[in-house]
């Protein structure tokens, strides 16, 4: 799944910066659910970065052994500076157009699931930031 979202990217002159300092294969979290909540944050990080000049994708997959946990962190450029980070978790909302806006909505029921998961959400004047925790 990275390389096709890697690759769709690229087809859309984003560019990806990705560092991997965690092994996938020890996941805190089901293969599939874990799969589901990061196509749909690539989707939406390819989808923003689309509408920016400078274009750009950080994703990042890390320990943190101090708070024991997982880190995956996806940052990317965007344009529409406001974006209410709350309102985008609920069921139909959408900034996008033909979209059903379930994405987000999708991933909140997974890490309600989940008791060992939490996805923080904020964004700078310069990147929006997904970040999925595990526990």
């Amino acid at each position: 799944m990275l390389a096709s979202k890697y690759h769709e990217a690229e087809d859309e002159d984003i560019k990806i910066n990705m560092t991997f300092l965690l092994d996938l294969n020890e996941l805190k979290m089901k293969t599939y659910e874990f799969a589901r909540i990061l196509g749909i944050l690539l989707d939406n990080a390819i989808e923003a970065g689309k509408e920016r000049k400078k274009k750009i994708i950080n994703i990042t997959f890390r320990n943190d052994t101090r708070n024991n946990r997982q880190l995956i962190i996806i940052e990317n450029t965007y344009s529409n500076k406001d974006v209410n980070i709350e309102e985008i978790f609920t069921k139909g909302v959408t900034g996008k157009n033909g979209h059903t806006g379930l994405g987000l909505f999708e991933i909140r029921k997974i890490i309600k699931k989940n008791k060992n998961s939490n996805l923080y959400t904020s964004k700078t004047d310069k990147f929006f930031t997904q970040q999925l925790e595990l526990y």
